[in-house]
């Protein structure tokens, strides 16, 4: 079965028309937000698409892209594009769409203290969910904001949340909102954070993805656990379906971290990474916590600050599929994999590599020569935006072990 694209319709989250497109290229990814960007023909019933407000901004809308047979994702489209250019001795024309996948909904929005009621009737405190199984907690907030949000403004119509299974350890989330008044006991602001933040900060306590797929007529937030594949999805050259890997060292960007806080007795601390006491290596790095008492907070802030400033080591990978191993769903003798699936990496004798897969390219294009589909899955590599940057050191440091490993694996 082919790649295929359809029509969402965003208020009756109906299906319609094929689209005919000349490329689609669709990042999922663990616990992100994915991005697409599709290249459609300039014909009448793509033109058909593009409906614009009174303002002349796009309206937006849906698509649902089918990989194969075995995967499918809904995308939200937001923007677009109009290309003319000459090609050779012809005019091509092209519209290009460019949005995310559903879990955008949760990149835009925060999580209230209070969600029942509106932002000017919030009051200075915070709010504590849990101790709870990871699922849990997710699954209330989530639903609270954006579900049964006392703003009507914030819900998501057709939106609901899969019922609760109790999955994953246990967890608490804070949302914290400023105290400008307090002179002791000041916590860390979290309600700056949005609801996707919230997932990675829960995802850090115990391993818990999430997702937002289209059923009948709705759109269901769900969570999983991650799977380990490790033993079955594994990726090797001398299987044929790892032509190409590369592992990438970077120097870290802030190693020494200077803090200021209100913690009696600790006013000014330092914290320091990997390289800190090399004179070569090092990179101070201040960090404001001058209104903040509580320790504990103060001590996050500098762990994070670390962590986003941390050295970095990363792989990418290219992979084909094998018959007995592919992207999207299992079959009969076939093992899916998707992201948050933990795999195998082998990447020379003696030396795997198994980690969660964090994002996977889909792209099909029909542009060139001939038709082609690929996938290419990113592994045990976070995100380069300062909010996942935490995540991303620690799979720097995990990635070091296999750095030296394959230092070691060299032979004269």
């Amino acid at each position: 079965m082919a790649v295929s694209l359809e029509y969402l319709d965003l208020g009756t989250l109906a299906r319609g028309r094929p689209v005919t497109f000349e490329k689609i290229d669709v990042t999922v990814a663990y616990n992100e937000v994915g991005a697409a960007v599709i290249d459609l023909p300039a014909i009448p019933r793509n033109w058909e698409l593009i409906q614009l407000d009174s303002t002349g901004d796009l309206i937006p809308f849906g698509l649902v892209m089918n990989w194969r047979g075995v995967y499918e994702v809904p995308l939200l489209i937001e923007n677009w594009t109009f290309n003319r250019v000459l090609d050779g001795s012809r005019i091509r024309e092209t519209i290009t769409l460019t949005g995310a996948d559903f879990l955008a909904i949760l990149a835009n929005r925060v999580a209230y203290p209070d969600p029942s009621k509106a932002w000017d009737a919030q009051s200075v405190g915070s709010t504590t969910y849990g101790p709870d199984a990871a699922e849990t907690v997710i699954k209330d907030i989530v639903a609270a904001n954006v579900v049964t949000a006392g703003d009507t403004d914030r819900r998501v119509p057709l939106l609901t949340v899969a019922p609760d299974q109790e999955r994953g350890g246990t967890v608490t989330y804070k949302v914290v909102t400023p105290d400008p008044d307090a002179e002791t006991d000041v916590e860390n602001t979290t309600v700056n954070q949005s609801l996707m933040d919230m997932v990675r900060a829960v995802d850090q306590q115990t391993p818990m993805g999430v997702e937002i797929t289209l059923g009948d007529g709705e759109l269901v937030f769900d969570c999983f656990e991650p799977r380990d594949l490790s033993d079955v999805a594994v990726f090797s050259a001398e299987l044929g379906n790892l032509p190409e890997s590369r592992l990438t060292v970077s120097a870290p960007t802030g190693n020494a971290v200077l803090v200021q806080s209100k913690v009696s007795g600790s006013t000014f601390t330092e914290s320091t990474g990997p390289g800190a006491d090399n004179p070569w290596r090092r990179v101070e790095q201040f960090v404001d916590q001058s209104s903040t008492d509580v320790a504990d907070d103060v001590a996050t802030a500098a762990l994070q600050a670390l962590g986003t400033g941390a050295g970095r080591v990363s792989i990418s990978v290219t992979v084909v599929d094998l018959p007995n191993l592919r992207f999207g769903a299992d079959g009969p003798g076939v093992t899916g994999y998707r992201v948050g699936d933990i795999v195998t990496l082998d990447l020379r004798a003696g030396v795997t590599y198994s980690d969660v897969m964090s994002k996977v390219q889909l792209v099909a294009d029909s542009t060139g020569e001939k038709y082609v589909e690929t996938v290419t899955p990113t592994i045990g590599t976070g995100a380069e935006d300062a909010a996942d940057q935490t995540i991303d050191a620690k799979l720097s440091a995990r990635l070091r072990a296999v750095e030296r490993a394959l230092r070691g694996s060299v032979t004269s």
